[in-house]
């Protein structure tokens, strides 16, 4: 198998290169920085995969064209290509400045967008979120960005023969989560990335379409579905803690 991951120099990407690697993968690593997709190579390799460490900044359509002439010059075709790279900028919808706007729409849906057709895998994983099926106060942007790229999987898995899979982990355990609980004060319980990564790898390999990893968004997803009146109820009681919670994130 040979597959790419962006965003995979840490967290739910690097473990879930680590998983794939125990499988004898190999691994394409996508990043904006050097150092961490090193170390990410490194325990790939140690763990019998084979790693292929590229930096790019996905925001770069001539970067991006360039490796993907980069990979299919080596590999007629992807077996697995995962949208892991994300940009949240949270925080109350009226004070997100444009840039921020921008970078979260870019980074989160039109960057995968661009690098598949590029590419055209057999497979696309899309790493989502809770917010991509119950969109958060707070968290606004990164609600529409993930929902929308989940709408383009579909549509694209009935147009071609390209396979979407859509998973949804659990607040895992991040440089991300720990500045929103820094800068809150709230301590919530944290899955740790490794083995949300091997989860994730494991039910893909399975066969699943939709990975649905916590019983808590299930709950969600249900009352999403069953109740939504009562759901926006409770998101509109709560949406101030919400905003705060959502605004002590960081933009990665």
């Amino acid at each position: 198998m040979v597959g790419l991951i962006t965003g995979a120099g840490t967290g739910i990407g690097q473990a879930m290169a680590l998983a794939l690697a125990k499988r004898g993968a190999t691994i394409i690593l996508v990043g904006r920085r050097r150092e961490p997709l090193l170390q990410t190579a490194s325990l790939v390799t140690q763990l019998g995969g084979q790693a292929w460490p590229i930096v790019c900044d996905l925001s770069d359509h001539e970067a991006v064209a360039a490796l993907a002439a980069q990979i299919t010059q080596r590999y007629v075709q992807l077996d697995l290509l995962i949208h892991n790279a994300a940009v949240l900028a949270g925080g109350a919808f009226d004070q997100l400045p444009e840039s921020a706007i921008l970078a979260t729409l870019n980074a989160n849906l039109l960057h995968p967008i661009w690098l598949t057709r590029q590419l055209l895998p057999k497979t696309v994983l899309i790493v989502g979120s809770t917010v991509s099926r119950v969109a958060m106060p707070g968290a606004s942007l990164y609600s529409l960005s993930k929902a929308a790229l989940e709408a383009w999987g579909l549509a694209l898995t009935a147009e071609t023969t390209i396979k979407i899979v859509r998973v949804y982990p659990p607040a895992t355990k991040t440089a991300m989560t720990t500045a929103m609980a820094q800068q809150t004060g709230q301590r919530f319980p944290l899955a740790e990335a490794n083995k949300v990564g091997e989860q994730i790898i494991q039910r893909y390999l399975a066969g699943e379409t939709e990975i649905v990893l916590s019983a808590s968004d299930r709950w969600l997803f249900r009352l999403q579905r069953y109740a939504p009146k009562r759901l926006q109820a409770l998101l509109k009681r709560y949406h101030q803690q919400l905003i705060k919670l959502w605004g002590g994130s960081t933009i990665i």
